[in-house]
This record gives structure tokens, sequence and C-alpha cells, in this order.
């Protein structure tokens, strides 16, 4: 019989056979939509910060605050990989129950190449490639490509990054026939604050495939209080 990994929780670092252990799993807040849908878009709470933004299925874990909000910046910013699985096993814990309808891939919001090459990885991607391996469904992170190298989001008003991020992203031409065959996708970013960058990324897969259905899949995002 295969024994447990024995290692230390990410939140709280005591001894545990997970990488969240389950009273940090019980300490958790997660959002719930008063409706008992989990479409958050439905929640006029969320509804009402996102409401320069397009799409309309919004599926996400919780708050962008502690403890989760510490996991998404160890990621980000100091490559600690391990968070991007636990970050996966708590979605599909929280989010995909067995009579949920999944899409048939997933779409990581992508970096601009100079990014890409000062960080050597996607938080995003790195989400999504365990989110993959979970659910057994593709992650296809070939198809939308970020051809601008935008400034910063963090220190810009709503507006600014809305206009910030116009043009951000194409489709690969080579992809044109594979996002085709799809009928339904989940496109994912790591946190959601205002909407800008997803709702740009959301747009640019409509232009291309406007029969498309697009669900946006985050870990957090930012609640308006």
């Amino acid at each position: 019989m295969m024994s447990h990994i024995i290692q230390d929780c990410l939140i709280c670092r005591q001894t545990s056979r997970e990488l969240i252990c389950r009273y940090c799993k019980q300490d958790l807040r997660f959002l719930v939509c008063p409706t008992g849908d989990k479409n958050l878009m439905l929640w006029p709470r969320v509804g009402k910060g996102l409401e320069k933004v397009d799409f309309t299925q919004l599926y996400a874990l919780a708050d962008y605050q502690w403890p989760l909000a510490r996991l998404l910046t160890g990621l980000k910013f100091s490559a600690k990989l391990p968070h991007a699985k636990a970050l996966a096993q708590l979605f599909v814990e929280h989010n995909l129950a067995p009579d949920v309808e999944r899409p048939q891939a997933l779409i990581p919001i992508p970096l601009h190449n100079n990014r890409y090459l000062w960080r050597k990885y996607n938080q995003s991607y790195e989400i999504c490639r365990h989110l993959s391996l979970l659910t057994k469904i593709p992650s296809e992170h070939k198809i939308l490509r970020r051809i601008q190298a935008t400034k910063a989001q963090t220190a810009l008003s709503a507006n600014q990054r809305k206009v910030n991020m116009r043009g951000a992203f194409s489709i690969a031409p080579s992809a044109l026939t594979q996002l085709g065959q799809y009928q339904h996708i989940a496109l994912f970013d790591d946190v959601i604050t205002t909407g800008a960058t997803t709702n740009a990324a959301f747009l640019c897969l409509k232009k291309a495939h406007p029969q498309l259905r697009v669900d946006i899949w985050s870990i957090c995002i930012t609640l308006k209080y």
C-alpha cells in the first residue's frame, strides 16, 4: 500500500498529508452566490463591480484576501509552483460539482513574450495546467497570444486599464481552425480586479468565434465594499 506524502500545509505550515490541510480548508471563506448558482455574475454585489465587462459567466473561489491572496502572490512573484496545484485543487473541489457542464478546453490568459522571458513562467498557465490534469479538460495555451507589452495594471484606474488593454490580444492564425472546433471553453485568469484584462481576451475570442460560449474561471476576484 502506497504511503501518503507528508509535507507542510502551505497556509499554517503544520505537517499535513495535503498541500492545504483540512483545518485550513475549513477556515477558508469561499464566494457563494445567494441564488445557489455558481455563476457569480448573477450576484449583484459582483456584477456591480464588473459593470464594464461583456462576459456573463464567472466562476471564482474567493475574494482577494488572505490566505489565498498570499498563495497567489507567492506563485506570481516568487515562483512557488506548488501553490498552483493547491489552488487548482480548491477550484475543482468548490466549483466543479459532477452535474456542472464543463467546457471543452481551458485557455489561460497569456503573458507578453517580454514579461515571460523575464519571469520564466506564467502563473495562470501553471494553475491551468493543474486544472487540466485534475479534470482531463485540455489546456490550450497556444491559441491566445498577447501581442502588446502593456503597462502594469496595478496603478491604473478602471478606465485606464480598459484603454491599456485595447488590442492587447490576438488569435494565432494557425489556431483559428482549432478554436472553431470548440463550442464551449473556459478562459482562465488568476485574479480579476476590474475585469479589463479578462474582458479584452474574452472579446478577442468572441470576435474570432462569435458562437463560442466563453466562461471565465478565476481563483480570486476583488469585491467592491
